[in-house]
């Protein structure tokens, strides 16, 4: 008993710190603070697994040249029309190249580095929006479901554009959300904030003023956060008086940090930005473009294409969170378990629906399905969150929780092994409303992006390293559809590219517009996901015969 008692002791002081520990861990902040950390450290460990996008050399190489446009003391103008690039702002791709120059990784991995820095941006804002909504629980359910969305994650890693833009994005709509609780009382920090993120979000692509026009949508729905407490005339009249002082400072922040990173936009910051803007909505794209099994002109897509290439691309459960959101929110609200005010939710509406609507009725000119409307799967995450956390608050007892957590248990554990078992091509990931990736094919785009380009250059080099005598001393000819960029950054030394694939001695196609099947060839190398062609690659040395049926052209 003398001998088994200090250790009881030690015993009785450990158990309690251990859980104290265990349920620190499992507090709702901590558990998203964790896994925020988490996906950090994963992110870093697979950043080089992931290929080049489709223009991420041109952007790479704009990047440059807008900052050179700055060390020549604005004497080198290459930036102001290199190619089409000039509409956009180089607030991502300036950076890139800076930080490329002085890291010793190298251009394309510190460039990658910094996507998945936005990518976590994104990941955090939305954590923190949707906590602000409905408390730690629908944050941390919020931010594990943009996460688990393949078609988001994917594109963390090598995307330019749209991640960048869907980060400042959803950090303007949360400073936004701040100022409609604070109204008509506006804190200057939360309106600056507002204005670097809609800048920020301006200097990739001029959309980003559309976080200013949320801005406007949101203080103008401020009054009826407090419906009942005075008259609507008197809430209305302070309700402009707030966005008054907000808009101004906000856009005073915002023009200014889009212009620093927009050499085109500063020769005109009144008609270029505009042009841009114009420009954007009906964009010339020459090739046809896959829906549902057949080929559409970009320029006169049918109204489903925009919101099937949404739905198709979620995972089940956010698809069944968003169909139970109304009438959860109804009742969260009717009880008193959800925190926000109906306005709230209404401006939540709008940062989903809005720009989808907007797109399909003003019949803009679309392409690589819903890529340009990332930014809608924050807020997208963020209403799956608050009905999941609302969900859980309204059942009662503890066996229908239990039940619950069981099933997300799961359903959670499956869908992570889909993205492993896809992964580095998570975003051609979906839903099993088409039969998932399998079903996918020859119905809607899978890799449009040439992101298995690089993992398709290290087959045919172990293909040949297998098959070829003396490979390694000889050169050979290998032709690309589409981008080069995506797959000569890979080439190993005894691979030259050839732009005439008729001169080729190997061709490496990706399945967007049938470009496998453009020509004959024996296939040495396949990149396949859950036993699905993303790309292959053919030996075209003594083909025989026409090439293969394509249904359009290859880009």
């Amino acid at each position: 008993m003398v001998e088994a008692l200090p250790g009881g002791r030690r015993r009785a002081f450990l158990f309690p710190a251990l859980r104290a520990v265990l349920r620190r861990l499992l507090e709702a902040d901590a558990a998203a603070k964790v896994l925020l950390a988490a996906l950090a450290v994963i992110a870093l460990a697979t950043f080089e697994d992931y290929g080049i996008s489709w223009d991420e050399d041109l952007h790479f190489a704009y990047g440059y040249k807008v900052l050179d446009y700055y060390l020549s003391l604005f004497q080198d103008r290459t930036a102001l029309d290199y190619f089409n690039l000039n509409y956009y702002g180089a607030a991502f791709d300036m950076t890139a190249a800076a930080l490329a120059r002085l890291s010793p990784l190298g251009g394309y991995p510190t460039r990658h580095l910094l996507n998945v820095a936005t990518g976590l941006l994104a990941l955090a804002a939305t954590w923190r929006t949707a906590r602000l909504l409905g408390g730690p629980r629908a944050g941390f359910w919020a931010l594990l479901l943009l996460a688990l969305m393949p078609n988001f994650y994917g594109h963390m890693f090598n995307n330019p554009k749209d991640v960048p833009f869907a980060a400042a994005m959803t950090w303007a709509a949360y400073y936004t959300l701040r100022m409609m609780r604070t109204a008509p009382a506006i804190r200057a920090g939360d309106a600056l904030m507002a204005g670097l993120a809609a800048g920020l979000g301006m200097g990739v692509r001029v959309g980003g003023v559309l976080a200013l026009c949320y801005l406007a949508a949101g203080l103008a729905l401020a009054p009826a956060l407090r419906a009942g407490e005075r008259p609507l005339a008197a809430r209305a009249v302070e309700a402009g008086g707030a966005l008054l002082r907000a808009l101004p400072l906000a856009a005073a922040v915002a023009v200014p940090v889009m212009l620093v990173f927009w050499p085109w936009a500063q020769h005109g910051p009144l008609t270029r930005p505009l042009e841009a803007f114009l420009e954007f909505g009906h964009h010339a794209f020459p090739y046809p473009t896959l829906f549902d099994g057949r080929y559409v002109p970009a320029e006169d897509l049918p109204p489903a294409y925009l919101p099937v290439y949404v739905i198709v691309k979620l995972p089940e459960l956010v698809l069944l969170l968003l169909a139970a959101a109304w009438p959860l929110a109804f009742l969260g609200l009717r009880r008193r378990v959800l925190p926000a005010s109906p306005a709230e939710l209404v401006f939540l509406a709008v940062l989903v629906l809005f720009p989808i609507g907007y797109a399909v009725l003003s019949k803009a000119v679309l392409f690589d399905g819903m890529r340009h409307f990332l930014f809608v799967l924050p807020p997208i995450a963020v209403a799956a969150g608050l009905a999941l956390a609302t969900l859980r608050e309204l059942l009662a007892g503890p066996w229908p929780r239990r039940v619950l957590n069981a099933a997300l248990g799961l359903y959670l554990a499956y869908h992570a092994s889909i993205m492993v078992r896809l992964h580095p091509d998570e975003y051609v990931y979906y839903n099993a409303l088409v039969g998932g990736v399998p079903g996918a094919a020859d119905r809607f785009l899978l890799d449009y992006w040439a992101n298995s380009y690089g993992e398709a250059v290290e087959g045919l080099e172990h293909w040949l390293q297998k098959h070829e005598k003396g490979a390694a001393r000889h050169r050979y000819r290998v032709a690309v559809c589409g981008p080069p960029g995506s797959a000569v950054p890979f080439f190993p030394k005894n691979l030259v590219y050839e732009e005439n694939r008729d001169r080729a001695d190997f061709y490496i196609a990706f399945t967007r517009n049938d470009c496998h099947r453009s020509i004959a060839g024996k296939t040495v190398y396949r990149v396949e996901r859950l036993d699905t062609v993303l790309s292959v690659v053919l030996d075209l040395r003594g083909r025989n015969g026409p090439a293969l049926s394509s249904k359009a052209p290859p880009p």
